[in-house]
């Protein structure tokens, strides 16, 4: 084990891409249905999932209803049009290879390029880049499907394309990352244990940035019935976490990956920080202290917190939330809150252990379920905020909330206001079935002052010549290798916008900065299909995507289609000749960009050199009143005059 003298640095989450039931699209998805403490369980599609027709003849003999009672009716389950989004040909796939991969493993593949966008990172930039990916997962649903298929249905892809290491090493394929690759079964902790082994990876420098999750799907009767014969299913299809009504948990379709990095490198390359991780580490319950294979062990999870806050010299004190386990079974949840009890032992005169489980949200995403408490974690962190544990009626009487001061979260709870004090740090506990646990410690992410990023505008700056006010026009670029994905990925966007309250103008031009650079600077925008869109304010936006999205044509919308003949060379500029000169040209970049201004201030001191005098580019361009009174069809100005709107416009679109 390390020593506590060793640094450990710390990792940072800079990407978040999820899929959950109730069509949670994404982490804002993911906060906005926790907060709300919406439901979004629903009935086992029978499209899908037919247990009554598997298990019609067990129900046959079932005389007094016992199995019957057991087999659940009810769970999370991702709706047919979020599995049915793949796109085969984006990722160089034909349809019959495409068919035959395991549902799970094309959503991974999409959901990654949305973990992109939400890092802010082309494609391009992690084409060949030491970029580790390690996936959980232990759902075998599409391999039972694949078996029970007629011999000249299944194609020669199901047999290889139904196995579990396929889960990390298509992303690695696909997108060419060169890093390690791992798909990992540990059960229940397997997303987790994906964390522990990418951090790992990132600090011992295998890698420069790690990809990591997990994913479950279920599509299979078989993994419904194993499950629910053992007892560990609630019949009516609830995770009850901590509650005394607990029935054991309710299965759920789920994908989540995050983005890694190291601290330092996050902050160089300046990224978009959600939290820290601070350490995580796993062990195994071994033998002790277990009555049986299947049951968790207060010793086995009391070393791993033992180790772990001892490993990085973390104060437990300073844990604000516990993001359980807590899969709502009558034996499990008892044994592990009482853990915790113990180990951060909080006096009655201290603030109470908050405990909760997004389980009680999502229900249990088994192979995803560690990662689905991290990203909740982060969004905590993002949000300042924890949201409440659903379906608790009442604590389970095995709990010892009072001698341990523990408190299940039941409505939203703030962080304490930041100040100069610690930032708000989270405990994430994961544990699988087969006596794997994982404990990871975030912390709030707080940027030093040489790392707090400006936008570098102001509302108006004064000039050597006048004031210029900011009439600043912002351009938004999607790209998409289809017409259709674009035309959804600009919905997906308005859908967002339309969440996002209005706000004072100053407000909006910022966000609409951010959002700019994040769609042209930090997002892949080489696909065949562009939408451009250019506009002033928030009124003008929403416009402009109303008529795209209703394919009409308006004012400050540009779709076009690229070509794709690849070039023998990569032109990045071409500057044009004379001709294209109007007498108010550059004004609105002049007063709205300060790169622009710079370089055509710049310019316009060398020329004035140059030309003794005899005229200054910056009264041609900006102080001439009328187009009678301008001399821009001038050859020997007209020529200096577009190569510095040229320079300068370039030097803008390259800051």
């Amino acid at each position: 084990m390390t020593s506590s003298s060793t640094f450990l640095e710390p990792v940072a989450i800079v990407g978040i891409a999820c899929e959950f039931a109730g069509d949670i699209h994404g982490p804002n998805d993911l906060w906005h249905a926790l907060d709300e403490s919406r439901d979004v369980g629903s009935a086992i599609p029978r499209d899908r999932l037919d247990i009554d027709s598997y298990c019609a003849h067990m129900f046959n003999m079932d005389n007094n209803q016992q199995f019957r009672h057991k087999i659940i009716r009810r769970g999370y389950f991702l709706s047919n049009s979020q599995w049915d989004t793949f796109e085969a040909s984006f990722f160089g796939l034909s349809d019959a290879e495409a068919g035959s991969i395991d549902p799970c493993h094309r959503l991974l593949m999409l959901k990654f390029v949305h973990l992109l966008d939400d890092a802010g990172c082309s494609i391009e930039k992690m084409h060949g880049s030491r970029t580790s990916v390690h996936i959980g997962q232990f759902s075998t649903d599409h391999a039972y499907t694949s078996l029970r298929m007629e011999p000249e249905y299944r194609s020669r892809f199901h047999g290889p394309n139904s196995l579990l290491y396929n889960a990390a090493a298509r992303l690695s394929y696909h997108f060419n990352l060169q890093g390690p690759n791992v798909s990992l079964d540990v059960a229940c902790s397997s997303s987790l244990e994906a964390v522990h082994m990418a951090v790992e990876t990132l600090r011992t420098y295998e890698a420069d940035t790690a990809v990591c999750g997990g994913v479950n799907g279920i599509f299979a009767p078989e993994s419904v019935f194993y499950t629910s014969t053992i007892g560990a299913l609630s019949p009516d299809g609830r995770s009850r976490s901590f509650s005394a009504d607990a029935n054991g948990y309710a299965k759920g379709d789920g994908l989540g990956l995050v983005m890694l990095k190291r601290l330092s490198d996050a902050e160089r390359d300046g990224d978009r920080i959600y939290c820290v991780i601070r350490d995580v580490l796993s062990n195994h319950d071994g033998s002790d202290d277990k009555s049986s294979f299947v049951v968790p062990s207060a010793a086995g999870q009391t070393r791993l917190l033992t180790d772990v806050y001892k490993r990085t010299n973390f104060d437990p004190q300073r844990i604000f939330y516990i993001e359980a386990h807590g899969t709502g079974t009558p034996v499990g949840d008892p044994i592990e809150a009482n853990c915790l009890g113990r180990f951060f032992n909080r006096s009655s005169l201290e603030p109470p252990l908050l405990i909760g489980s997004v389980k009680s949200n999502l229900g249990h995403t088994e192979g995803a379920a560690g990662i689905a408490g991290l990203i909740k974690a982060a969004m905590c962190m993002h949000h300042r905020a924890i949201p409440p544990n659903m379906q608790f009626t009442s604590l389970n009487p095995r709990i010892e909330a009072q001698r341990y001061n523990l408190h299940v979260v039941q409505h939203s709870i703030h962080f304490p206001p930041s100040t100069d004090t610690d930032p708000i740090a989270i405990g994430i506990n994961s544990f699988g079935m087969g006596g794997n646990n994982v404990h990871a410690i975030v912390e709030e992410y707080r940027p030093s002052a040489k790392n707090s990023i400006t936008n570098g505008y102001t509302n108006g700056h004064v000039s050597g010549h006048h004031q210029i006010e900011n009439k600043q026009y912002f351009i938004f670029l999607f790209s998409t290798k289809t017409r259709k994905s674009l035309k959804d990925q600009v919905a997906q966007f308005n859908q967002w916008l339309q969440k996002r309250p209005t706000s004072d103008v100053d407000n909006d031009h910022a966000f609409f900065q951010r959002i700019s650079q994040q769609l042209l600077l930090r997002r892949t925008i080489s696909y065949t299909h562009l939408a451009i869109f250019v506009f002033a304010n928030r009124q003008q936006l929403q416009q402009q995507l109303d008529a795209f999205l209703a394919e009409q044509t308006i004012s400050g919308i540009a779709v076009e289609l690229r070509p794709t003949i690849a070039l023998a060379q990569k032109i990045c500029f071409v500057f044009s000749g004379q001709g294209p000169q109007w007498w108010a040209m550059g004004r609105q970049l002049y007063e709205s960009e300060p790169v622009f201004t710079q370089w055509i201030q710049l310019i316009d001191n060398e020329m004035t050199k140059i030309n003794n005098g005899e005229w200054r580019l910056l009264e041609e361009l900006i102080e001439k009143k009328n187009e009678q009174e301008s001399r821009i069809n001038d050859t020997n100005i007209a020529q200096p005059t577009l190569f510095a709107i040229q320079v300068a416009l370039a030097a803008l679109l390259v800051s």
